[in-house]
């Protein structure tokens, strides 16, 4: 069954499901429900601030629409439930309730903001009920409507057969619900209880998958030798123009220590944002290419791609060692000089996004794959790298996770953490701005851009399509209006890589003193003349995605400053980011993090971009002993290595 036999998916929506990873009826049962409506759910007044529902309401004042300025429209409509009104608004979404009318009862999910004690909902969804809902009504954020999607989702239930990598009878001691029962009840449960015991037998199932994984990829034997690791590593070191901190000379010792091994290296090393990882990895590197193979870095951005390709090109050609640059923007004539110099061994070291693992990227003798921030990737990808040759493996991130899940996560992994800071780097002052003193924080960075200091602005969006949410266009517009605007610049996702990389290369040279922004530069962007970053809306962020923001400045000799803005009335977001200003490095605030949410922020099973299982140190503990019965069972153990480029935890489907 293809995706465009299912009823409701034309050629059209099947393109849309596609770009967002989306390809077999397999992968619509991995693309869970971000939420889910209970009818018996009832409304009360202690609902507070920032709290996320979804109710039966009904409407009890048709929608009404205004013009609030030109390019700003609202469209407003109230809904009732349990005799509690919640007055609900869409900007720029003149159709959002239409064909609404007194009476009419329609599922409303939204955010809860607080006004006078009237709770309102800004761009609160609205599902029409239909006969067939059950008690419990799966929601999904797609390319396609969520009725379109959840029906889709239902005829793949009924014609796909999926299998679970562990044996029946292990499945069954552990308490596991068949897999196919398990996904079914995720997506169509018939009460609470069901759906809670099927959210975490799936959680369970998936990540005792991913631990499995971890440990069977590091047990390989090197069939290959590295010649003088250590020699080749301290003559790199010995040509760069600075001292390497302690933690780092750890870190690039425990690599060439694991290089002179009889086993396959598996590592993870976590670093402090701006603490130096990716010359330990030039050093490795290096010592591979002088060894007379290939190695191998992939970058989650072609932004992130093409600064470590710079930085290569600078410490690695002059001792002859030639780097090649492999990425989607290139054009039909690079892109061949790329594949030649990849696959005739021309070039020994290669830097790319996942262009690294497209169809067609043969390599010579690739012996070392080292992939950056590697929680932007999943296992299947780190192994389709890994089939391009038989290779050490290293891991790195600069959001560390934390020890007591790292050691239950990772535990097969050998760890590295490099807390230090090279010297003078300045300590980054953190602060949650007052609406008050936004004025003087805008002359305050109007000062520095005189003396060639540059600053971040980052929004939690593109579009204006929310007068309470600050996007890019709508900063980027006031911001011209000020003195910054000539000096200023945005940089977003949807811009083509080439209008990305322009205005980036603007932002270093210094021609552009201002870059407001989405967090497509919270990745390893290195300026070292900016020395603050604006976080807009800074409660949208979770704490790990703050640290990395943050980390942008801060990256040379001068003061820095990090000043967050929030209109958020929820108390708990602002004890939260009042806890943040007080921590500065990594691996505390991944510890806070873990400490009040959890471990879904670290190693959420999110499929395809959203729709998430949640992870508790419970869950965790189970999947490692579970996994300990897979390792003793050999076939559960060849099952598992075969099946590294299937979907996750399931090993086999079949069409009905």
């Amino acid at each position: 069954m293809e995706l465009c036999e299912i009823k409701g998916i034309g050629a059209k929506r099947a393109q849309a499901l596609n770009d967002s990873g989306i390809y077999t009826p397999t992968d619509l049962l991995l693309r869970f429900p971000d939420k889910y409506i209970f009818s018996d759910y009832k409304l009360t007044k202690n609902i507070s601030a920032g709290e996320e529902i979804s109710f039966i309401g009904e409407v009890s004042a048709e929608a009404t629409r205004r013009f609030i300025r030109r390019g700003l429209t609202a469209t407003g409509c109230a809904f009732t439930n349990n005799g509690i009104t919640v007055r609900c608004s869409w900007f720029n979404q003149p159709f959002a309730a239409r064909n609404l009318k007194l009476g009419d009862r329609v599922y409303v999910i939204g955010k809860v903001k607080k006004f006078k004690n009237v709770i309102q909902l800004t761009n609160p969804t609205i599902v029409q009920p239909q006969e067939s809902d059950g008690a419990i009504v799966p929601v999904y954020k797609t390319a396609i409507p969520t009725r379109t999607f959840a029906a889709a989702v239902q005829t793949a239930l009924n014609n796909v057969t999926v299998n679970s990598f562990i044996p029946k009878a292990i499945g069954e001691k552990f308490g596991l619900m068949p897999l196919q029962k398990a996904l079914k009840a995720v997506h169509s449960p018939s009460d609470r209880q069901e759906l809670s015991a099927a959210r975490r037998s799936v959680a369970l199932e998936n990540m005792c998958y991913v631990i499995t994984s971890y440990r069977l990829l590091k047990n390989d034997a090197r069939d290959f030798s590295y010649d003088n690791p250590d020699k080749h590593a301290a003559d790199f070191l010995g040509t760069l123009p600075f001292p390497l901190t302690d933690g780092q000379h750890n870190a690039v010792n425990s690599i060439i220590s694991a290089m002179k091994s009889d086993k396959l290296m598996n590592m993870l090393v976590q670093g402090e944002v701006g603490c130096g990882k990716t010359v330990v990895a030039l050093a490795a590197m290096y010592a591979c290419a002088k060894s007379g193979f290939q190695a191998a870095l992939m970058a989650p951005t072609e932004v992130l791609a093409r600064q470590h390709y710079d930085t290569m090109v600078k410490l690695l050609e002059p001792l002859g060692v030639r780097v090649q640059l492999l990425c989607a923007s290139m054009n039909k004539v690079q892109r061949e000089t790329a594949m030649f110099n990849i696959r005739y061994g021309t070039a020994s070291i290669i830097v790319g996004t996942q262009s690294l693992i497209s169809e067609g990227v043969d390599y010579n003798n690739l012996r070392l794959v080292i992939v950056d921030e590697q929680q932007r990737f999943g296992v299947n990808q780190r192994a389709k790298l890994e089939e391009k040759g038989v290779a050490d493996m290293i891991v790195m991130t600069a959001t560390p996770i934390p020890r007591t899940l790292a050691l239950s996560l990772y535990g097969e992994l050998q760890q590295i953490e490099i807390r230090e800071l090279p010297k003078n780097r300045p300590i980054i002052h953190t602060s949650v701005v007052p609406a008050a003193k936004i004025q003087g924080m805008y002359k305050y960075i109007t000062d520095k851009a005189a003396i060639d200091e540059r600053t971040y602005i980052i929004c939690p969006r593109i579009t204006d399509d929310d007068d309470d949410i600050n996007s890019v266009e709508k900063v980027y517009d006031f911001v011209k209006k000020t003195p910054l605007g000539a000096l200023s610049a945005c940089v977003h996702g949807k811009m083509k890589d080439i209008e990305k990389n322009g205005v980036m290369s603007a932002f270093k040279s210094g021609k552009v003193k201002v870059l407001i922004s989405t967090t497509v530069v919270e990745v390893g962007i290195d300026v070292p003349e900016a020395t603050n970053v604006i976080i807009y809306d800074a409660e949208r962020f979770g704490l790990a995605q703050l640290h990395q923001i943050r980390g942008r400045v801060g990256r040379g000799t001068k003061e820095s400053y990090c000043f967050l803005l929030t209109e958020s009335d929820d108390i708990d977001a602002a004890n939260r980011l009042k806890s943040f200003c007080s921590v500065r490095d990594g691996f505390s605030v991944s510890e806070l993090d873990f400490k009040l949410r959890g471990a879904g922020d670290f190693v959420g099973l999110r499929q395809h971009g959203s729709g998430s299982l949640e992870i508790d140190g419970e869950i965790i503990e189970r999947a490692r002993t579970l996994s300990d019965a897979l390792i003793l069972d050999g076939t559960t153990s060849d099952s598992i290595v075969n099946s590294l480029n299937n979907p996750d935890f399931i090993r086999s489907v079949t069409l009905n």
